[in-house]
């Protein structure tokens, strides 16, 4: 099982010795701290020349033992500004050894919507505190539990940071989870127990019934591992009254990813588990909506193998037929994410026929050579979807940037033995194989002209540095971003 712990939150009353959170800004003559805060304080701060600039923090010690942990914040702080400060209380407790802090209540947090306040810096708080239970003998010297008590009035704020943390954390927890505990199978079951918690229709297409079905790509992809291949499904009908289906997402779910006899390489292949990131991300999208109740009819669609090596596997020069019919001419086995991203988008069209397809991939590494671990990458058969999944990367900071997806690019994947190849065009310098544009281009012919976007997130789905949402690891890149998404999918949907 993946488990993962955090920052605990509670409602539950603290002696008036315990440490308190003292919001401020400004500094010298400027430096503003909340009315009724012990004045010593303050004297403190001045003295000692204290600027409240965002994410630095002072630890004051008062007469009698009284305790503050002083943080600093901006003058008008946006969404992510209050998810960072909540990293940064994380951090500044962790350094001071303080267990337990109580939180002011939420009218500090601002005059006018102080509520939201307070949930966007538990929330940050909540991503911020997440660690993956790795599961020691021996607990890590800075393990530490940590705890914020709040007004039990602000308990509905803190409510809500936890429906919006726990699903990205679960998907960070699947995204660092070893590959040797989390397989296929396993990985399918876990999802399957939390989505049906949630109130889900959940099923899993075992490896007889994906033979069954025809998911060429799948089995290809999975057949050198001893762990099967598998794809899980996930329905939610939150709009009984409408009989179709407004959106299906699908997530590529390679468990581990060897590159199969086109072995990867170090530095590369030891950081395979996080292949199925896409998956997580979709999973994690979906639960967030099931949670809140969201007015629309949705699936999920989970493809998930390990692509191994060994004597069964596939073979580059192999010619697969796919769920859809086609043939794919596999020029490496290294592109293995596309072929059951590609059963996936077939599946999806077959059994739901929805508005839109959206499908999630740690796709290609070449995507993090032009957008680095600041934005996904997006390519899209329609502007209205392409549009709306921009305007949702901006309102929850997870940014899409759309790469170009025309016709003058089918050569890509053209074939001279089937109907497409599972690798780029080289071009003069060879190095056309793996771009982006090819692995999309490779999904759209599956998908049939129909509104469908590919978001790469080979970039994203692991932070080498700190951001407002995570700290370095695993980022749920894609829940916050989906999940806006789906909300905007029941505001149009007729």
């Amino acid at each position: 099982m993946t488990n993962w712990t955090t920052i605990a939150v509670t409602a539950q009353a603290m002696t008036a010795a315990s440490p308190s959170l003292v919001l401020a800004q400004g500094e010298g003559d400027t430096l503003s701290i909340a009315p009724g805060v012990d004045p010593g304080i303050a004297v403190a701060l001045r003295g000692a020349g204290w600027a409240a600039k965002p994410g630095r923090w002072f630890d004051w010690i008062g007469a009698g033992g009284a305790r503050a942990l002083v943080l600093g914040h901006d003058t008008a702080p946006q969404m992510l500004d209050w998810l960072s400060l909540g990293g940064h209380l994380v951090a500044a407790m962790r350094a001071s050894r303080i267990a337990d802090l109580r939180l002011p209540a939420a009218s500090a947090f601002g005059p006018k919507d102080g509520a939201h306040g307070l949930e966007m810096l538990l929330t940050g708080a909540l991503l911020h505190g997440f660690s993956l239970d790795h599961g020691r003998r021996d607990p890590s010297p800075d393990a530490m539990p940590l705890r914020l008590v709040i007004d039990a009035a602000d308990q509905p704020a803190a409510d809500r940071a936890i429906r919006t943390a726990s699903p990205v954390n679960r998907a960070r927890a699947w995204v660092e989870q070893p590959a040797n505990l989390l397989t296929p199978m396993v990985f399918a079951q876990e999802a399957a127990a939390a989505l049906t918690a949630c109130g889900a229709e959940t099923r899993i297409l075992d490896r007889a019934e994906l033979e069954r079905r025809g998911f060429g790509g799948v089995l290809a992809v999975g057949q050198a591992s001893r762990n099967a291949p598998c794809v899980l499904i996930a329905e939610w009908r939150g709009a009984p009254a409408r009989a179709g289906w407004d959106a299906v997402m699908v997530g590529k779910g390679v468990t581990f990813d060897s590159g199969g006899l086109n072995l990867k390489t170090r530095p590369i292949i030891e950081k395979m588990k996080f292949d199925m990131g896409g998956a997580a991300a979709v999973l994690g999208a979906f639960e967030a909506a099931v949670t809140r109740a969201a007015a629309a009819n949705v699936a999920v669609v989970v493809p998930m193998a390990e692509n191994a090596i060994g004597s069964n596997g596939y073979r580059p020069g192999d010619v697969i037929r796919m769920l859809s019919g086609q043939t794919v001419e596999v020029l490496n086995t290294d592109a293995e994410g596309r072929l059951i991203l590609a059963d996936g988008v077939t599946h999806a069209i077959a059994d739901y026929d929805p508005r839109h397809i959206v499908d999630v991939a740690t796709l290609t590494g070449m995507i993090t050579g032009v957008l680095h671990e600041e934005y996904g990458g997006i390519y899209a058969s329609d502007d209205g979807l392409a549009d709306a999944l921009l305007a949702a990367g901006v309102e929850t900071g997870e940014l899409l940037w759309r790469l170009p997806l025309t016709s003058r690019q089918d050569y890509l994947v053209d074939s001279q033995v089937a109907d497409v190849a599972n690798l780029g065009a080289p071009g003069l310098m060879g190095l056309g194989v793996g771009s982006p544009a090819a692995g999309a281009k490779f999904v759209e012919r599956f998908a049939r002209g129909r509104s469908w976007a590919h978001i790469d997130i080979a970039g994203t789905v692991w932070a080498t540095r700190r951001t407002e949402r995570s700290g370095v690891g695993a980022t749920g890149f894609g829940v916050a971003l989906l999940d806006r998404w789906i909300a905007a999918v029941e505001g149009s949907a007729g």
